[in-house]
This record gives structure tokens, C-alpha cells and sequence, in this order.
């Protein structure tokens, strides 16, 4: 079967928006999620979500969350603030080191 460059563009860009659309699962408030950005000094915190919060000029959304977890820069009961890509759901990922 061949594809044609046509065909090929519009398989890469469904592709492309499917990988880059913006967060779609989102987390809910309860859920325990976790930070994996490892450029972040948060990297490895988990919480339970209780706030989603929009950006203003449609830049996104963050996840305020109660930390569960001590690291070397957050504390149990500590909220934080981060955008949705660096966070994932703690069902995905179960608990990160």
C-alpha cells in the first residue's frame, strides 16, 4: 500500500495534535497525583489535588495540591502549585522515587 505525502502530512499533524494537545486528563480535585518534571525542585512530591486553577489568556491550567510526601525542599501538609504537565496521576505512576 502506498501513501502518498498528503496522506502522510495529515497522519503526522493528527499525530502531532493528539502528543501536544493540551492536558486532557486532567487530574481531579481528590485525586493523588504526583511531580515528575525532573527539572523541578519538586520532582518526586505527591499530594492530593485541591484546586485547579486556569491561567489567565488561555496559558493553561495548574493543580494546587497538599503534599503527603517529606522531600528535600517540600513537607507533609505543604502546598504547591504546578502546571499540569509536570504532574501525573498517582494510578499511572504509583509512587515515585
Amino acid at each position: 500500500m502506498k501513501i502518498t505525502s498528503v496522506k502522510l502530512r495529515i497522519i503526522i499533524r493528527e499525530m502531532v495534535e493528539a502528543i501536544f494537545q493540551s492536558h486532557s486528563d486532567e487530574p481531579e480535585v481528590g485525586e493523588l497525583i504526583a511531580n515528575i518534571n525532573p527539572d523541578c525542585k519538586h520532582k518526586g512530591s505527591e499530594g492530593i489535588v485541591m484546586y485547579i486553577n486556569t491561567l489567565p489568556g488561555e496559558a493553561g491550567k495548574t493543580a494546587s495540591y497538599m503534599c503527603t510526601n517529606d522531600g528535600p525542599t517540600w513537607g507533609i501538609g505543604d502546598m504547591l502549585e504546578k502546571t499540569l504537565d509536570q504532574l501525573t496521576s498517582m494510578n499511572d505512576v504509583g509512587h515515585v522515587d
